[in-house]
């Protein structure tokens, strides 16, 4: 899994980023399940500001989902590639792998705070990647990149 720690001259934000949470998609007509019930979720979460400050990095991990789904076809002969596409059968990897690189990384840097799902807080992932040579595809049919952010811990009063 190919990996990256960039720094980040700024962040792309956009107001509408935690919509995108309430769009539909396969077996989820209102979208994602998560909206208005986990902590970090739209629309309760809390905009990239008030969390973090710069310096900034971004913090990817790019799988090869076409490469797996080829694998799971061959392996399982009978399935879909719906089924062979399912995030159950490599999601979690991906996140680990991201958790490991972010964490190992943001150790180093004292007071820093890691998002692991930054357009819940308002980030325009896809532009904010794009301004540093990551172009992430819409419904991947090639590479999934997991993106996380780390910044400054804002200070509470």
């Amino acid at each position: 899994m190919k990996q990256v720690v960039k720094p980040l001259q700024n962040i792309i934000w956009d107001e509408h980023t935690s919509d995108w949470c309430r769009l539909p998609y396969p077996r989820h007509p209102k979208g994602c399940p998560n909206y208005g019930k986990k902590e970090g979720c739209p629309p309760q979460a809390k905009k990239v500001w008030s969390i973090i400050k710069a310096p900034y990095f971004l913090v990817g991990v790019c799988f090869n989902l076409k490469e797996h789904v080829q694998r799971m076809k061959r392996k399982h002969r009978e399935w879909s590639d719906a089924q062979a596409r399912c995030l159950l059968y490599w999601q979690p990897k991906v996140n680990k792998k991201l958790r490991h690189v972010a964490e190992r990384f943001s150790s180093q840097i004292p007071n820093s705070i890691v998002l692991y799902t930054p357009e819940a807080n308002g980030v325009h992932v896809f532009k904010t990647c794009k301004e540093i040579g990551i172009v992430l595809e819409r419904n991947p049919q090639n590479f999934v990149w997991k993106i996380a952010l780390i910044g400054i811990a804002v200070n509470r009063r």
